[in-house]
């Protein structure tokens, strides 16, 4: 027995699904352009579901440990700079939160909701990289969202996405989403909108 050292790095305890969606959000790691169509598959009928209505079907494709953010857009004039934050934002959300969130919009209570806001999600430019855990990827997209409401309430907004995705039973689920808007000040029309 001797008291050296063990020149080798300790082993790294593997990432599991659940640690990548708290704390910071991943890096990305390589880049799986052979799984950009199939991924941007998954991420077109998610979107069909937030704007069909299908609220039950759309949190079918949550994970359990789900977890949704929009950080604080930051100006700066250094375009080196984040544009924005990583540790405030501006709303964060977990599974059952959007499940009581959109359970409410089919009640008759849900007066607030009447008449209903359309919505369009325009999906375009889907990347796909590697994530730090197995079976999870991380995919970046530009999204622009339509929202209407009646004849005076007309948003237009435009956002980059990151989403990291967990395959489950054979297909994606969506394992975290953080929402970069391109925009200095939010409004509350823009946060009230399931990116």
């Amino acid at each position: 027995m001797t008291d050296q050292l063990d020149p080798r790095p300790p082993a790294r305890p593997a990432t599991s699904p659940k640690d990548l969606a708290n704390g910071p959000f991943p890096d990305r790691g390589a880049r799986l352009p052979l799984l950009d169509a199939e991924i941007t598959a998954a991420l077109t009928e998610e979107g069909a579901a937030l704007d069909e209505g299908e609220h039950q079907l759309w949190l079918d494709l949550l994970d359990p440990a789900f977890r949704y953010e929009i950080p604080v857009p930051l100006l700066r004039e250094d375009p080196a700079l984040p544009r924005h934050s990583r540790s405030a934002v501006l709303f964060e959300a977990t599974k059952r939160v959007l499940q009581l969130k959109l359970g409410r919009s089919g009640l008759l209570q849900a007066w607030s909701d009447r008449p209903a806001t359309t919505t369009r999600h325009f999906l375009g430019t889907v990347r796909v990289f590697d994530a730090p855990a197995a079976g999870v990827v991380r995919a970046d997209a530009n999204l622009l969202v339509t929202s209407n409401r009646g004849t005076e309430h007309t948003m237009l907004v435009s956002a980059a996405r990151q989403d990291l995705l967990r395959e489950r039973h054979g297909r994606w689920v969506l394992l975290r989403r953080r929402v970069l808007l391109d925009v200095e000040v939010a409004t509350h029309e823009q946060l009230s909108v399931i990116f």
